[in-house]
């Protein structure tokens, strides 16, 4: 019986093995702390939060799975398609745009029944495995790239991130985010990474000034707070601040830090969970801090950036120029938008209703992180060829 699991654990946990047990543990710990935020669920129902966390774990099971599945299959012919889904993905940015169901005044999910679906998630992985395509075939001479290639390029991310944005601004920043750690990984010229940069900077501020979308006067909302919260010294302004929702949320959040990070209250114990209106996602870092104290609080950041250190790694023994380009794309991706989320909650940065990868509830988002990670894992078998060979 044991040589059985053995021999099934080998053969369907393939990979480097790190990012295994890193993912395993923070998804566990990511359902323990889920089972404590969703317990505010009670009054949702007869059957809450029972039903939520099922729903979870079956999800997750899922995620599992796929992730398995596809670290066992060629990462390259996986990515001959990324072209035809992100422009799919365009399509049904735009169908959830106007026909979508809308949730915080956007309208970014497409209602699959069982689960909804936010396209955003499948153009965020497309889009990094077409740049990367397009990358890899030019990192031995420069000169390839020309004008040509710099246009093809500014629309695959223009287009992408002017879609995203109009319901969805800090997707959107996270992903041109990670294109342009890519362009530089890419060895694109410099050139026409600033040309890039501009031009699609440019039109991320018109769509803001102009208020074009769902979403524009909330980023201006937002940031005009975050400058105000970190600047003003005026002790009665802050307390007429702090009557917004917004500013109200992050001193929750504060709250529930400054009571819980150096005498923990135990799982299960939080008092802020009841408050905070995203406890279960936006906000989860909040509650790990006030439930299991700030070991936790630094425990969890460093399994990010162990992550982020095995995922880079993929870069030095991957013979493909392809594989080390989405790997890196792939992993700054999951572990910027992780620390994203936790500065949110501690009040360094302005709320952007980000999840923490792999921890936050979430739906078609676990399931898109686990495709990522299930290619990290199929390029971090590159190394394991070369050794065969």
């Amino acid at each position: 019986m044991e040589a059985k699991i053995t021999k099934y654990l080998k053969e369907h946990l393939v990979g480097d093995y790190q990012i295994w047990f890193i993912v395993l543990l923070l998804n566990i710990f990511g359902l323990l702390i889920q089972f404590s935020t969703k317990s505010r669920m009670t009054m949702s129902g007869p059957f809450e939060p029972l039903t939520s966390i099922i729903k979870t774990i079956a999800i997750l099971i899922a995620s599992f799975y796929l992730m398995s599945w596809i670290s066992r299959q060629n990462y390259i012919k996986i990515t001959r398609f990324s072209n035809i889904f992100l422009f799919l993905s365009w399509g049904l940015i735009l169908f959830a745009y106007f026909f979508g169901e809308s949730k915080g005044g956007a309208s970014r999910w497409i209602n699959l029944g069982f689960v909804s679906f936010m396209p955003s998630d499948m153009a965020k992985l497309c889009l990094t495995a077409s740049l990367a395509k397009i990358f890899s075939t030019r990192q031995a001479d420069q000169s390839q790239y020309n004008i040509a290639t710099a246009i093809v390029i500014l629309i695959l991310i223009g287009v992408t991130c002017f879609l995203i944005m109009l319901s969805n601004f800090s997707t959107s920043i996270l992903i041109f985010m990670t294109s342009i750690v890519l362009m530089f990984f890419g060895r694109v010229p410099i050139k026409y990474i600033s040309g890039i940069v501009g031009i699609v900077a440019f039109v991320a501020v018109m769509v803001v000034s102009l208020g074009i979308g769902q979403r524009a006067a909330t980023v201006r909302s937002r940031i005009a707070t975050f400058i105000m919260r970190v600047s003003e010294h005026d002790k009665s302004k802050l307390k007429e601040m702090n009557k917004s929702d917004e500013n109200y949320q992050i001193n929750l959040s504060k709250y529930a830090i400054s009571t819980g990070a150096l005498i923990p209250k135990g799982p299960g114990n939080s008092q802020y969970r009841y408050l905070l209106s995203q406890a279960e996602s936006d906000f989860i870092y909040a509650i790990i801090l006030e439930e299991y104290g700030l070991f936790m609080g630094i425990l969890i950041p460093l399994f990010f950036l162990w992550f982020m250190w095995r995922g880079s790694s993929v870069i030095r023994y991957s013979g493909k120029p392809l594989g080390g380009l989405l790997s890196a794309g792939l992993t700054f991706s999951i572990v910027i938008q992780a620390f994203i989320n936790m500065l949110v909650a501690v009040g360094a940065g302005p709320v952007t209703g980000q999840p923490l990868p792999m921890i936050s509830a979430g739906g078609t988002s676990l399931v898109f992180t686990a495709i990522s990670i299930g290619l990290i894992l199929s390029i971090s078998r590159d190394k394991e060829m070369e050794t065969k060979i």
